[in-house]
């Protein structure tokens, strides 16, 4: 059984049964003592080969009873008899011993009389009303007209304390209170086991170490707890690996449970918080080149805030110079218990400037119900607004290159996640599915048939479906297999370029440049070898698949192909 219970047994049961085989065979060893023969006298004690005969028929000497040399006979005696009588046998005594060690390696004999087997004739209940009793014996091996097992009962026990724990009364107590033996014919045992139910247990409180930033709330939700409920399948271990799950802690140590006098409990969790916030910072130089007149800077920045006001809140910025004077900005800030329901909203824009051809602003609100079982429901709004720069106003094939749009997207998801590990996952499965709709309204210039450059205003409606999936099978000791994928599909009558999905880079499909690869359809497959290194870190071998679907653009033709990435890498 579980290592965490905090039921008491007592007395232990194979106390009281010993005693009552000392009750019943007082004499049994001293009538031995008295017929004891010796063939030789040997001061060294040898070891014999022991040997036993029960009511006048060889028997295997029982596995549970170990040996000793001549000197200990009596203790070997008391042995073989302890056996006996925990299978029942409480009238078992010793007839005689015999020993011969006149030649190697000598033996002795045990000649025991077993008697008749006492079986338990009356087994009673006592003290129970949470947990009906018929209940209760259902649950038990142990049962009447059958020899009475010490271990067997100490597991019929611990299995009543656990369905104790189930009704909410973790602090339920069990004591073997009767063992008593009638010798009226047959000899049988009567049984009684008194129940101590103890309080019903309801959450009061959770109590988190001063110097915390959690609060008891958020503890309460992650732990799967409800303050004033009643304390159901109270299990500390899993609250804390629930709890150790989560990257805001660094460590959790076993909860404690105190219970007051009106059975409220409050529930004392040790936990050391994680570094609130990481920062990193990359700055580069590409010299010029063939396709580069000049040297460029590159680089990134990515500031993380973790576990804001002690809500699990994340506010997270991120600054990408790329190559092609590129560069990119991202905000996200998230809630993930919004008014202290199990609700989370995500705000989240991103700011991309490509050269002089376009601008692109995007605004999203995701909300995500949790449904229990790592299950959440997810709704976006989103606006998009693309602007053209000089080179995208700029007109090509009679069309202006990039039109001026806004775009409103509405959506719905489903998420679900079951790992064992949120940060570094040695076995698990996880699924993202978002579809999204909307309309897009584009403005831009054109040149008719006669030559003239003329404003056209049209809407196109769009559809988006993007989904994500990973599987984490165990391999040896720190080694994990790690198989997914990810794609995008976007469904139109017309396509721009601000409207095309980017594919490569290390985010993406690996062994490619940042956004290599455009397309209305692109996709990637992985496999990865993971070598884990402590809890958020791993060394892995990868190979990465891409698949890409580019319609026809401007003067381009519709393209589709298969790009292969492979490598090594390490996450820290």
């Amino acid at each position: 059984m579980s290592s965490h219970r905090r039921h008491v047994v007592y007395p232990t049961v194979g106390a009281v049964l010993l005693a009552v085989a000392g009750l019943l065979a007082t004499g049994g060893l001293r009538r031995a003592g008295a017929q004891t023969a010796v063939s030789k006298s040997n001061a060294e004690a040898p070891t014999v080969q022991w040997r036993l005969v029960l009511d006048g028929e060889r028997a295997p000497w029982p596995d549970t009873v170990s040996t000793a040399s001549v000197d200990r006979l009596q203790t070997v005696e008391r042995r073989v008899l302890r056996h006996l009588r925990r299978k029942g046998y409480y009238y078992a005594t010793l007839d005689s011993a015999t020993v011969d060690t006149s030649a190697p390696p000598g033996s002795a004999c045990l000649h025991v009389r077993r008697g008749p087997q006492v079986r338990i004739g009356t087994l009673r209940i006592e003290g129970d009303s949470a947990v009906p009793a018929d209940e209760l014996r259902a649950l038990m091996d142990t049962d009447e007209g059958e020899p009475l097992r010490p271990d067997r009962l100490e597991a019929d026990i611990q299995a009543l304390l656990d369905r104790y724990e189930e009704a909410g009364r973790p602090l339920a107590q069990i004591r073997v209170a009767e063992t008593r033996l009638s010798k009226n014919g047959t000899p049988t045992l009567r049984v009684t086991l008194r129940v101590r139910e103890g309080p019903e247990l309801w959450l009061k409180r959770i109590d988190v170490p001063d110097d915390a930033r959690t609060t008891p709330e958020l503890l309460a939700h992650l732990a799967g707890l409800e303050v004033g409920a009643p304390l159901h399948d109270y299990d500390p271990e899993a609250i804390r690996r629930r709890l150790q799950e989560h990257a805001i802690f660094q460590s959790v140590d076993s909860p404690q449970l105190l219970v007051a006098d009106d059975g409220g409990a409050v529930l004392r969790i040790p936990v050391e918080e994680a570094s609130p916030g990481a920062f990193d910072f990359v700055l580069g130089y590409l010299p010029p080149s063939q396709t580069r007149d000049s040297g460029q800077l590159v680089g990134s920045g990515h500031l993380l805030l973790k576990h804001l006001f002690g809500g699990g809140r994340r506010a997270e910025f991120t600054l990408d110079r790329r190559p092609g004077q590129t560069s990119v900005f991202d905000v996200a800030l998230s809630d993930p218990y919004l008014f202290g329901l199990p609700l989370r909203l995500e705000g989240h824009f991103r700011g991309e400037q490509r050269d002089s051809t376009y601008g692109e602003r995007v605004y999203q609100l995701e909300g995500g119900y949790r449904l229990g079982d790592g299950l959440e429901v997810t709704a976006t709004l989103g606006r998009e607004a693309v602007r053209p720069g000089p080179a995208g106003a700029r007109l090509r094939n009679d069309r202006q290159q990039i039109p001026r749009s806004t775009t409103f997207f509405y959506g719905v998801g489903l998420r679900y996640q079951e790992v064992d590990q949120a940060q570094n996952p040695r076995r698990g499965f996880s699924l993202d599915a978002q579809l999204a709709q909307g309309r897009k309204q584009r403005r831009f210039q054109r040149i008719t048939a006669g030559g003239d450059t003329t404003r056209i205003a049209n809407s196109v409606r769009q559809e988006r479906l993007q989904g994500r999936i990973r599987t984490y099978l165990p391999l040896f000791d720190r080694q994990v297999l790690a198989v997914g994928g990810e794609g995008s599909v976007l469904l139109s009558r017309d396509f721009d370029r601000s409207d095309l999905f980017r594919l490569g880079g290390a985010t993406s499909l690996r062994g490619y440049d940042e956004d290599r690869f455009l397309g209305n359809v692109v996709a990637r497959g992985l496999v990865e070898y993971r070598l884990q290194l402590d809890r958020a870190s791993y060394a892995h071998a990868f190979f990465d698949l891409g698949y890409v679907a580019r319609p026809a653009l401007e003067a381009t033709t519709a393209t589709r192909g298969w790009h292969p990435g492979y490598g090594l890498g390490v996450r820290l």
